[in-house]
């Protein structure tokens, strides 16, 4: 029996490594479905490399529709059953490949602060099939698309099993097996993670808080930035004149650019990157930092409850802005 695994991000592919590991999978089929970013699909050729899989099946990025692309790629799924499936969110092609293929479970890997929502909004409030438009055009193809499995979770968060799901562990042991021996503890740095929205925070507030922390450090500050940051953050960030400031630019996902290099971080902070979680898992004497960031309306839930998951992880709160 096959195991099928689906993403579209760099973060998603490692962690779909994770599972088929700690699973103990065999015959597992990875599905990219590859996005617009560049950046993207460059960190994903590295990692694809560190698993032996079955069969890789690429969905190329177009602009144009890709509806035919991915009847065709259910088509060619059906001809499989199943042990398990594993989906990194409820978008177009899990959702159109749950309901069509045979399979025993469904899983949700890790996929930063949208595993949190998609629990929050979807899994626990019991809402897993909406549609729109497009979707229900796979009906006109002999689709299904109405999910009736139950999806149920592999994941580093502290989430509560609700509404008979399960939830998994994910400790991260494939990676710190194969990597964490010999690193070394880098004292001198603190590493500063990026972001790549300004949903929550203005860029004038976010570079203001990075002088601060320059200011009020005796250590260098390492800026890694994220692969979906603006071109206009890029140049604001390169233009900080400081020798105790740089930026890294590592194409790929930074957990794996610690383990790599042999780096042991002493100190790394971020405003609300989920990284600092799959950090503080890795490496336990890690002083790990989240700078708040006012929640005063409605539309900050899902980082209200990403905050939660940081004091349960014990992440350390930064008041840098105070």
């Amino acid at each position: 029996m096959n195991n099928l695994f689906i993403v579209g991000t760099p973060l998603q592919l490692l962690n779909a490594i994770e599972a088929a590991e700690h699973f103990k999978l065999e015959n597992n089929i990875l599905v990219i479905v590859h996005r617009s970013l560049e950046a993207n699909r460059v960190q994903i050729d590295a990692i694809r490399s560190l698993y032996e899989w079955k069969e890789i099946i690429d969905i190329e990025y177009s602009k144009n529709s890709s509806m035919l692309k991915y009847v065709n790629l259910v088509k060619n799924l059906k001809q499989y059953t199943y042990k398990y499936i594993f989906i990194p969110k409820l978008e177009v092609v899990p959702k159109i490949v749950i309901p069509n293929v045979i399979k025993e479970k469904v899983f949700l890997l890790d996929d930063g602060i949208m595993t949190v929502s998609i629990y929050e909004n979807s899994i626990k409030a019991g809402k897993l099939n909406k549609y729109n438009f497009k979707e229900i055009r796979f009906l006109l193809f002999g689709l299904k698309i109405k999910i009736k499995d139950k999806i149920n979770l592999f994941t580093y968060f502290d989430l509560e099993p609700v509404n008979g799901i399960e939830i998994v562990k994910n400790e991260l042991k494939f990676l710190k097996k194969t990597y964490l021996e010999g690193a070394d503890i880098d004292a001198s740095n603190i590493y500063f993670l990026g972001h790549p929205s300004s949903k929550y925070i203005d860029d004038e507030k976010y570079i203001e808080s990075l002088y601060k922390l320059i200011s009020n450090s005796n250590k260098k500050i390492i800026y890694i930035p994220h692969r979906g940051e603006s071109e206009a953050m890029k140049n604001i960030l390169h233009s900080i004149n400081n020798s105790q400031f740089s930026i890294v630019d590592i194409n790929m996902p930074v957990e794996l650019y610690f383990l790599e290099n042999k780096i042991y971080p002493s100190q790394v902070i971020a405003y609300y990157s989920t990284a600092l979680v799959t950090l503080s898992i890795i490496y336990k004497d890690c002083k790990i930092s989240f700078i708040p960031i006012s929640l005063d309306n409605d539309i900050n839930n899902t980082l209200k409850n990403v905050y939660k998951i940081f004091e349960k992880e014990k992440l350390i709160r930064l008041n840098i802005n105070e």
